[in-house]
């Protein structure tokens, strides 16, 4: 049985919260004003779930393995984010099932044509994935700290 993606449920906030272990990380990983540590009952509101919904990537036991996030920026446009992994489970694959699940998810059930996200251009690992998934970078969009990539729906 593969990964599964769920919305994410109040019972996986402290898990996802627990993950990025600095103030630096959580920065890095949600954006500048999300404290560190990340309250789970702050989890919600921080991260805006009821105007950006959250999605969990499940593992065969139902254990929260993945987090990110997805929004519409324009009619047939939806950008990536806040996507991490359990520090427990990287390197496993579990990454590249949460990026093809959210972007299928956004696709078929919100007829999404383009996908949009960034990532730092010092996380080699998630940028590469990114491109393997058909992402490309638009030079016009990136700055010097941050990739903007995108892609068109297949």
């Amino acid at each position: 049985m593969k990964p599964k993606l769920c919305p994410v449920q109040p019972s996986n906030y402290a898990t996802v919260a627990s993950w990025p272990e600095s103030a630096e990380a959580t920065q890095r990983w949600a954006g500048p004003g999300v404290p560190f540590p990340l309250p789970p009952e702050r989890f919600a509101q921080v991260l805006e779930l009821e105007v950006r919904p959250g999605w969990a990537l499940l593992d065969e036991q139902g254990v929260c393995v993945g987090f990110g996030q997805y929004w519409m920026t324009a009619t047939d446009t939806a950008h990536l984010g806040r996507i991490i992994v359990s520090p427990r489970v990287r390197g496993r694959g579990l990454g590249r099932a949460l990026m093809q699940a959210l972007c299928a998810r956004a696709q078929h059930e919100d007829g999404v044509q383009h996908l949009t996200l960034r990532v730092y251009r010092d996380n080699a690992a998630a940028a590469a994935l990114y491109r393997d998934l058909g992402f490309q970078q638009v030079d016009a969009s990136s700055t010097p700290e941050l990739l903007f990539m995108q892609r068109t729906a297949a």
